[in-house]
């Protein structure tokens, strides 16, 4: 295969998954923006801190857990042209994604305002809160079925249909939004209404897609493959879901420690760098877009034993993450003060120069994500999510927590500090991630000669 061919096929797969987070992020803002104008700040910080409970959950559980699983499970069968055997990750997926959606949901609908309180929501923003988590609640089944879904599809190698369904849900989302909050041609809802708007855009969503794949792929309905337990094809799915979701989580607790370390420098540090990571998010969306092409792209050519081309095509999706990231990196470089700037009022000119100079060092760690990123999913495409999770671990809890122990808790060092931390943990991360992908290919290459 032509090298022009190898990335053309990694484009055309990484940008539709680069769009769709994209749009997703948006129709947050727009939301948000909503919310914002109806009820104010006690409005919008009951949705966000309910929205951030909801997606936490699904993103470690479904979104990187589950999803990812079922994309390399499809993405390999395909590859060894077993189409029974994809049907069958298929069904399995799209059977334990339900399972998890009943059981997220009376957890969350049962037990909200405990739920909110660990989070010291009170008064006002607990009783919008309490309400509007009940609500959207509802929306995690054709929320987790789509998410499923669209893993099948990126398995099989097409991308542009999750994108076609998040413009879907995120143009519903939006159009109800402004129905239901603020009363157009029916009562003004306000923070219900924008519950109410979610459950409705998912449902819309769960039916187009739902319905394309019956007509469209091999996925015709079975009543064997959906009702009859297959333990073998249960096991491999948890084989790999269970790590990438302790993955995530032990990634997410590590941050969480290191936040309430940062937090002890004042409220000034710690919002430079909450904004750092914020115009920081942009940038690594890339990164996690193309890794989830990697995943797809790996497992086809490892259910045909390609290693070879396995090799190639994670390589390609690492070239392109790092020269999109670094296209950011450049951004965060020259205009560091313009962005954070953005964020803050004019008169805040301490908490400016620290936040541009948090982006200028988080300019350094822009390729390191971008090579963890994309050779995690590539791991992952093999069928190895151990790996991805050991590398997180030691990263994480040897070189992140302590370092930021020593020097940001105890010796208090400034909070600049932090980013040039981070970036020698994702160095670790990614080198790491690449050595062993490598070697794996390797070795597999050399067994079958």
């Amino acid at each position: 295969m032509k090298k022009n061919n190898v990335l053309s096929e990694v484009i055309d797969l990484s940008l539709p998954v680069i769009g769709e987070m994209v749009v997703y992020n948006f129709m947050n803002i727009f939301d948000a923006m909503m919310i914002g104008n109806f009820g104010g700040n006690k409005a919008v910080s009951a949705v966000t801190l309910s929205t951030e409970i909801v997606n936490t959950s699904f993103n470690i559980i479904i979104y990187i857990g589950l999803a990812i699983s079922i994309t390399s499970l499809v993405a390999r069968s395909i590859g060894a042209r077993s189409i029974k055997e994809a049907q069958l990750y298929s069904y399995t997926g799209i059977r334990i994604g339900f399972l998890l959606a009943i059981l997220m949901f009376v957890i969350l609908f049962n037990f909200s305002k405990e739920i909110l309180s660990l989070f010291k929501a009170k008064d006002e923003v607990l009783y919008y809160a309490n309400i509007y988590i009940k609500v959207i609640s509802i929306a995690l089944v054709p929320n987790i079925l789509i998410t499923i879904i669209n893993a099948i599809l990126r398995g099989i190698g097409n991308t542009v249909i999750p994108f076609k369904i998040s413009l879907i849900v995120a143009l519903n989302k939006i159009f109800f939004d402004f129905i239901f909050i603020f009363g157009i041609g029916t009562k003004s809802l306000g923070i219900i209404g924008s519950a109410i708007a979610t459950v409705i855009s998912q449902t819309i969503g769960f039916i187009v897609v739902f319905f394309y794949i019956l007509k469209k792929y091999f996925l015709k309905f079975n009543i064997k493959y959906l009702v009859k337990s297959n333990f073998f094809a249960i096991k491999q799915v948890l084989k790999l879901s269970i790590p990438s979701c302790l993955e995530e989580g032990a990634y997410g607790i590590t941050r969480l420690f290191c936040t309430g370390m940062i937090m002890s420098l004042g409220s000034i540090s710690f919002a430079s760098n909450e904004i750092a990571n914020i115009i920081e998010g942009i940038s690594v969306m890339p990164g996690v877009g193309i890794s989830v092409a990697a995943t797809a792209l790996v497992g086809m050519r490892a259910g045909e034993k390609d290693y070879k081309m396995a090799k190639k095509y994670a390589n390609y999706c690492c070239l392109l993450a790092v020269g999109m990231m670094m296209t950011f990196s450049v951004f965060f470089v020259i205009m560091p003060d313009f962005l954070a700037d953005l964020f803050v009022k004019d008169n805040e000119r301490q908490l400016i120069k620290l936040t541009a100079l948090c982006l200028s060092i988080g300019a350094l760690e822009q390729p390191f994500i971008a090579i963890s990123n994309v050779f995690s999913g590539a791991l992952k495409g093999l069928g190895d999510a151990k790996t991805p999770l050991y590398i997180s671990l030691f990263t994480g809890i040897c070189i992140r927590l302590p370092l930021i122990y020593i020097f940001i808790y105890k010796l208090r060092w400034s909070v600049i500090n932090v980013w040039w931390i981070t970036t020698v943990q994702w160095a670790f991360d990614g080198i790491l991630m690449y050595i062993i992908f490598n070697r794996k290919c390797t070795k597999r290459i050399k067994n079958l000669e």
